[in-house]
This record gives structure tokens, C-alpha cells and sequence, in this order.
């Protein structure tokens, strides 16, 4: 009997501090308790985004600092991410600096009666911008070096422009996309993926955190870009001429300026190149002395490492070897008449110009110099054709520039 009511007496005790702990300690009421870092949701901003071509810009990523009074076991409930702030921003219709009150949800087994918001802020200040959107071109630099003797060309990225999404103040900001590819001591060629960074017209970086980058509908974050590093070679700069006229290119003085220019290359393809022809010259069709800047033009595969755009380049004929003489040609003959036709020639005379050695053009004469009109292509009425100049002798001296006379073709 004594040791029940022992146990009777323990158990009551128990009781009383149980009652006096969920009192005193866990209804205990505490005041003005932070939970720092609520983030704020803003409830409709894809449809104003869809209606308006809205979009939320500064304060889009806003949080609050709540200070709360309620039971210390409520408390144990709440923390910054299970407290919704939520701010409907689903009525506005125009860009501009807002200020909206938020409401408040509290994590379920919490009502709104069991926590009371203390000298907390119960709006807050956002941002709408228009939204919009533009395709860049994007541009790679090399920061680096390369060895001696090696060239690094203009780099590919992969893509080559990229579309940007956002709100319009930074969108209009930017002028393209930039790639940066870090090495030194290069000697071939470099593929990798580099980070985009978006450039203004001045060439500082743009905040893109509220941008969307994107190629083909895949957001974009770096760049695969290749980087070609290819060999360099000196050439000289040449002349091609075809012999003619009375002349060959031992009869010409000829020179380029400058003489040689540097290209890069891949190694086969730098091989097969020992010169760089600036221009060909039909030397059958050269009267006068040339003197002129020739645009340079390379092969395909090479590039132009100095960046020369032209060279310019002077032609003569060597005059202590070479004479040209102007004669009077009566004698034009025909040859290869169609079958059933008559030709008849209305030129009486062309006045030719050919050249040669000095000694053999000095002794011919107007007899050694005729023409010769080919009729087999002519059709009935009159008509200008060409002629053949041809001048008697080893073939050493002849016509230059082209010769055209005027016919007749008539049926017998």
C-alpha cells in the first residue's frame, strides 16, 4: 500500500513538470524573432510577360526580413524557405518602379492567427521593363601568343551569333557576344569552349543575369571555337607574261613593289606555293607601258599575313632591244570563203603597229605586212570582223592590239 502510493505521488509530480515545461517553455511566447531571407514570388509575371511583353527586372530576386512574435513551438516550424511572400503583379500593364504589398503563407500546422509580423515592411519595390530580344554576331579573340614562325588566323565560333532575350534597357546595350580563348605558345590548331561575355558599344562587358543567350533554341553559355594556327612563308611577288606581239618576257623591264609578300598556311598547302602572280599580260595585246597598283588576290588556303591590298607594279618593253613601227596595210586577203558566196572586202586600208628587233623591224617595208580575214564564220550582209596581221620573216616581229575590218557576204 505504501509503495502505490509512492508511485501515485512520483506520477503526479512527473505531470506537474511536464505542464509546467510545455507552459513555460514551449507555449513560451517569443517576440520580434528574425527569419531573414524570405524570398518574395511574383505571382503572374509569366502572364504579363505573354499579354504585355513585360518583364520584372530589379527586385525580381527580392527578399524580406521578417520578425515574428509566436509560440516558441510554432516557431520551430517556420524557417526562410517554407514562408511564402507572394506579390500579384498579374494587373500591370505598362514599364514602370512599383511598390505592391505582399501576402503572406505559412507552412501547413501554421495559421495566420499563430504568428504576428512585427515592424516588418508589408510591400516591396520592383522594376517592369519592356521585354526584348536581338541576334548578335559573336566574336572571338585569342589572348595568347604563338611560336616564331606561325600565324594565328581569324578565329571560328561555333555559332556565330546568338540570340538575346531580355529587358530592353540591357538588350540595347549590347553591340555582340565575346569569346576570349586563353593559351600561349601555340604552334597548331586549338579547339575548346569558351564562357560569353555580352559587349556594349564601348567595349565594356554587360550584366547579362537578366539575359537569356541562346542559339537554335538551346541556351547558350560558352562558345566551341576553333582556333587556327597556321605556317608562315615569304614569296616573291611575279608577273606571268604570254609571249607576243613581236616580244617574249626577256624583252620586258618589269618590277613589283613590293617584291615579296608574307601568307600562312597549312604546311601542304604552303608547299605547292613558291610565288604569288599578281597579274598576267598578254603581251600580243600590250601597247602601252603599264604603271598601277594590281589588287592582290591569293589562293585558296592562303592567308594574307602582311594585309597588303594591292602592289603596284610597272611593264615596259625594253626599247634598246625592241622597235615597234606604225605601217599602212592595203593588202587584206580573205580565206575559207563558203561555197556559193562572195566576199567582198569595203576596208581599204588598216593602220598597223608591229614590233620586233630593232634591226628587223627597221627593214620591212608595207609589201612584208598583210592581213588576212577568215570567212567562214560570216553571215550574209555587211559586218565588222576581225583580221589576222600577218608580217613576213622568222616571226621574230609582229602585230600588236587587235585589228577588225568590214566586209560584205552576198550570194553569187
Amino acid at each position: 500500500m505504501k509503495s502505490k502510493l509512492v508511485s501515485m505521488a512520483v506520477a503526479l509530480l512527473a505531470s506537474l513538470c511536464l505542464w509546467i515545461y510545455v507552459v513555460t517553455v514551449v507555449n513560451q511566447e517569443v517576440s520580434n524573432e528574425p527569419i531573414n531571407d524570405v524570398a518574395v514570388t511574383f505571382y503572374g509575371a509569366d502572364q504579363i510577360r505573354a499579354d504585355s511583353n513585360l518583364v520584372i527586372t530589379e527586385g525580381a530576386d527580392t527578399t524580406v526580413n521578417l520578425r515574428v512574435t509566436c509560440s516558441r513551438s510554432t516557431l520551430q516550424k517556420l524557417s526562410a524557405t517554407n514562408i511564402v511572400l507572394t506579390v500579384d503583379v498579374s494587373r500591370i500593364k505598362e514599364p514602370g518602379t512599383y511598390t505592391m504589398d505582399y501576402s503572406v503563407s505559412f507552412p501547413s500546422g501554421v495559421s495566420n492567427s499563430d504568428v504576428k509580423l512585427n515592424g516588418t515592411p508589408q510591400s516591396v519595390t520592383f522594376t517592369v521593363e519592356r521585354f526584348s530580344s536581338k541576334t548578335v554576331s559573336v566574336r572571338g579573340i585569342l589572348d595568347g601568343t604563338v611560336q616564331e614562325g606561325y600565324y594565328a588566323a581569324s578565329m571560328e565560333c561555333s555559332p556565330n551569333e546568338v540570340l538575346l532575350e531580355g529587358p530592353e534597357s540591357l538588350i540595347s546595350q549590347v553591340s555582340y557576344a565575346q569569346v576570349i580563348l586563353q593559351q600561349d605558345n601555340l604552334s597548331q590548331t586549338v579547339l575548346q569552349s569558351c564562357p560569353v561575355t555580352l559587349i556594349d558599344d564601348n567595349g565594356e562587358a554587360v550584366d547579362s543575369s537578366n539575359i537569356t543567350i541562346s542559339a537554335n533554341g538551346v541556351a547558350v553559355n560558352s562558345i566551341e571555337v576553333r582556333q587556327p594556327i597556321l605556317q608562315m612563308k615569304e614569296i616573291p611577288v611575279v608577273v606571268e607574261f604570254l609571249d607576243g606581239g613581236g616580244v617574249t618576257k626577256n624583252d620586258m623591264i618589269w618590277s613589283c613593289d613590293p617584291q615579296t609578300i608574307t601568307v600562312a598556311g597549312e604546311p601542304e598547302v604552303l608547299e605547292k606555293t613558291n610565288q604569288l602572280t599578281i597579274t598576267q599580260v598578254d603581251l600580243a595585246q600590250l601597247i602601252d607601258p603599264i604603271a598601277q597598283d594590281m589588287p592582290v588576290t591569293l589562293p585558296n588556303g592562303l592567308v594574307n599575313v602582311t594585309e597588303l591590298e594591292s602592289v603596284f607594279v610597272d611593264i615596259s618593253v625594253n626599247t634598246s632591244r625592241i622597235a615597234s613601227k606604225t605601217m599602212k596595210v592595203t593588202d587584206i586577203i580573205t580565206a575559207n570563203e563558203p561555197e556559193g558566196y562572195e566576199v567582198n572586202v569595203m576596208t581599204m586600208q588598216l593602220t598597223v603597229t608591229v614590233r620586233g628587233p630593232i634591226d628587223e623591224v627597221n627593214q620591212l617595208t608595207e609589201d612584208d605586212v598583210w592581213a588576212v580575214i577568215d570567212a567562214s564564220s560570216l553571215r550574209e550582209g555587211t559586218q565588222s570582223v576581225p583580221v589576222t596581221i600577218e608580217v613576213s620573216g622568222d616571226g621574230s616581229v609582229a602585230a600588236i592590239g587587235q585589228y577588225s575590218a568590214a566586209v560584205s557576204l552576198v550570194k553569187e
